[in-house]
C-alpha cells in the first residue's frame, strides 16, 4: 500500500514538473522583416489582407478620419480623409476600420456601416440603431464580425471595439456582459459572456466599473472569439456560431499588481490623479498557428510616473513598451511566463504565427514610421 501511495505521489510530482516545463517553455520573437512608411504623421495599422498583401491604417495628426491603404513594403497606395457630410463621409466616430471578406474596406461608425473599394471610393452605407452607441476617438480597430449560419446576407458584428470603457456609467456589473453583438438584417442586439460568471467578479468593487473594459479578438477562420477584460484572470474561448463556450484559460500574470488586494476597488489601486498607475490587460491576439497572445501592462511606481510625467507631459505607462509584458497560450492552457517584446507596440496578428510591431525609437524623432514583423517561435 505504501509503495502504491509513493508511486502515485511520484506520478503527480512528475506530471506537475512536466506541466511546469510546458509553461516555462522558451519562446522568442524573431524579426522577419522591417519596413518604413514615409509620413510625418503617425500611421496606425489595424488590419492586413494576406491575399493581396495589403495593410489598412488610419493617420493620426493629419485629420479626423484619414484612411490609408499600404502595400506590404509600407508604400502608400491610397489615402483619403473621410470626414464630411457627403456620400461615404462621416463626422461622428470611426469605431472600426478593416477589410471585409470581399474586396471591400469597411468602416463602422456609431450608427452606420460604410463600404469602400480599394481606391477608397464609396460603395454603400447601411444604417443601424443600438441602444447605447459608443463614440471611440483615436483608437479604431478592425471589426469583429461573422455571418450567422454561414449566410453572407446575415452579418453580425460587435458594436464597440475591444478596450472600450463600456461600463463607466453603470452602478453594477452583475447583469452586464462583455460582448454586445448586432445583427444587421434583423436589427437585433444580443449579448455574450456574462460578467457575473467571471471568476474575478466576486472580487470586483463597483468603484472600478469605468476601468473594467472588455478585451477580445477573433479567429475569422473558425468564428471563435477570445474574450477577457482589463481586470481579469481568465480568457474565454467562445464559438460564435454555436453560442457555446469552448474553454476557459486561466491567466497567471507574472507581475499584476492590481490583484494584490481583494476586493479590487478604486481606492486601493495606485493612481496619479486623474491617471491610473495600475496593471491591466490591454489586448489579446489570435495567431494563425493556434497561439493566443495576451498583452498586459505592469503597475508603475508613483515616483517613477511623476518623474516621467515631468519629462514628458503626454507620458502614460500604457504606451511605454518598458511596462508591457506578453504571455502565450494555446486554446486550453498557458504556455509561457511573462515575456518582453522588441521596443514598440503590438498592432495586429500576422500570418505564420507572427505579430506586427510599431517600432519606437525613444532617443530620436524620425520623419518616418517604422514597423517590424516578428515571428513567435521556440
Amino acid at each position: 500500500m505504501a509503495n502504491r501511495i509513493f508511486s502515485l505521489t511520484t506520478l503527480i510530482i512528475l506530471i506537475s514538473i512536466c506541466d511546469l516545463q510546458k509553461v516555462n517553455a522558451q519562446y522568442k520573437f524573431e524579426k522577419n522583416r522591417e519596413f518604413q512608411i514615409k509620413s510625418l504623421n503617425s500611421v496606425e495599422i489595424v488590419d492586413y489582407d494576406p491575399v493581396k498583401q495589403q495593410f489598412l491604417a488610419y493617420e493620426k495628426g493629419g485629420g479626423e478620419f484619414v484612411v490609408v491603404l499600404l502595400d506590404d513594403k509600407g508604400r502608400i497606395l491610397q489615402k483619403k480623409d473621410l470626414n464630411g457630410q457627403g456620400p461615404g463621409q462621416f463626422s461622428s466616430a470611426m469605431n472600426f476600420l478593416g477589410f471585409s471578406d470581399t474586396e471591400d474596406i469597411r468602416v463602422i461608425t456609431p450608427n452606420q456601416m460604410i463600404s469602400y473599394d480599394r481606391k477608397l471610393n464609396f460603395k454603400e452605407s447601411k444604417k443601424f440603431v443600438i441602444d447605447n452607441p459608443f463614440f471611440v476617438f483615436g483608437g479604431s480597430k478592425a471589426p469583429v464580425f461573422y455571418y450567422k449560419n454561414g449566410q453572407k446576407d446575415n452579418l453580425v458584428f460587435t458594436t464597440y471595439p475591444s478596450g472600450t470603457s463600456r461600463f463607466m456609467r453603470e452602478k453594477s456589473l452583475e447583469k452586464h456582459h462583455l460582448i454586445e453583438m448586432h445583427e444587421l438584417n434583423s436589427k437585433k442586439t444580443f449579448h455574450l459572456v456574462p460578467i457575473a460568471h467571471r471568476p474575478i467578479f466576486k472580487h470586483l468593487d463597483n468603484t472600478i466599473n469605468s476601468m473594467y473594459k472588455p478585451i477580445f479578438t477573433q479567429d475569422k477562420k473558425s468564428n471563435q472569439l477570445y474574450v477577457t477584460a482589463s481586470l481579469d484572470n481568465e480568457i474565454t474561448v467562445f464559438d460564435l456560431q454555436s453560442g457555446k463556450t469552448i474553454s476557459n484559460i486561466k491567466i497567471n500574470h507574472g507581475d499584476f499588481g492590481s490583484f494584490k488586494k481583494f476586493p479590487i476597488s478604486d481606492k486601493d489601486l495606485p493612481s496619479y490623479p486623474p491617471y491610473t498607475l495600475a496593471s491591466m490587460n490591454l489586448n489579446v491576439y489570435h495567431l494563425d498557428g493556434g497561439l493566443v497572445l495576451l498583452d498586459y501592462v505592469k503597475e508603475i511606481p508613483y515616483g517613477t510616473f511623476e518623474k516621467k510625467k515631468k519629462e514628458d507631459a503626454q507620458y502614460h505607462h500604457f504606451q511605454d513598451p518598458d511596462y508591457h509584458r506578453v504571455i502565450l497560450f494555446d486554446e486550453r492552457k498557458q504556455l509561457s511566463n511573462d515575456m518582453k517584446i522588441p521596443y514598440g507596440q503590438i498592432k495586429i496578428a500576422m500570418p505564420n504565427n507572427s505579430i506586427l510591431i510599431k517600432l519606437l525609437n525613444p532617443d530620436e524623432e524620425e520623419d518616418f514610421v517604422r514597423y517590424g514583423v516578428y515571428q513567435v517561435s521556440k
